[in-house]
Parts: structure tokens; C-alpha cells; sequence
């Protein structure tokens, strides 16, 4: 039990070690964190539709993973949601 639980601690901490952020100084010499900006989300419209069986018709995306997903909208709160399509291929 005790090597179970070395072994868990000392992978938590390498994990925590990793993922520190890097820390570099700017031009007036204060230290600043510095962050990598994040990839904006590669989708796009694929040009096709997608009709649903009450007859309304969603314009059909393609994610960055290749799968594709139409945008839906929630009667009650009105949050926007991707609903992915399963094809058969």
C-alpha cells in the first residue's frame, strides 16, 4: 500500500511539474508569465445541409477532428450547442 501510494504522490508531482508556466521578464525587468495563445478552433462550413425530421434545415460543419456537427439552438435558455451527426459511411 505504501508503494502504491510513493508511486501515485511522486506522479502527481511530476504532472505538477510539467505543467508549471514559464516565467520570463519584459522590458521595464518585471517577471511576467508567459502564455502560449491557444489555436482557434479550425472548423468549418461544409457547404452541405442537414435536415431534420420536422423538415427544418441546419447548415452542416466539419470540426478540426474531421467530424461533422450542425448548430442547435436551446428552446428553453437559448445556449447554442453542437449536435454531432453520426453518418454511415
Amino acid at each position: 500500500m505504501k508503494k502504491i501510494t510513493l508511486i501515485v504522490g511522486l506522479f502527481l508531482a511530476s504532472s505538477l511539474a510539467f505543467s508549471q508556466s514559464k516565467v520570463v521578464r519584459d522590458a521595464d525587468g518585471n517577471f511576467v508569465t508567459k502564455t502560449t495563445p491557444r489555436k482557434a478552433s479550425e472548423d468549418k462550413p461544409t457547404g452541405k445541409t442537414y435536415t431534420n425530421a420536422k423538415g427544418e434545415q441546419f447548415p452542416v460543419y466539419e470540426s478540426a477532428n474531421g467530424k461533422l456537427y450542425v448548430l442547435r439552438t436551446s428552446k428553453e435558455t437559448g445556449n447554442v450547442y453542437k449536435q454531432y451527426l453520426k453518418t454511415e459511411n
